[in-house]
């Protein structure tokens, strides 16, 4: 309610947004079957920006490291370990 009476509703529903294409990501690429509770609460707690950054993290270590893009549980694990970090 402070965040909306600060910078109105066009701003919330903005940001809202943003959670939601966020969490979108960390289900479709980073779910293992197991931790969709987990990315829902950490998409509604995290900053925007912190999470934004830690998803970002997540695919470099994906790629530097050349994960099996079918490797569910190595991706989600990496994840976890980066957002739990935060």
């Amino acid at each position: 309610m402070n965040f909306i009476r600060e910078h109105g509703i066009g701003k919330f529903v903005e940001l809202q947004r943003k959670r939601i294409d966020l969490l979108e990501a960390m289900i479709n690429d980073f779910d293992d079957g197991r931790s969709k509770s987990f990315y829902c609460k950490r998409a509604a707690l995290l900053d925007v920006s912190r999470l934004r950054n830690s998803i970002d993290m997540a695919y470099r270590q994906i790629e530097q490291k050349q994960i099996n893009p079918n490797g569910a549980k190595k991706r989600a694990k990496m994840l976890k370990t980066i957002l739990q970090e935060r």
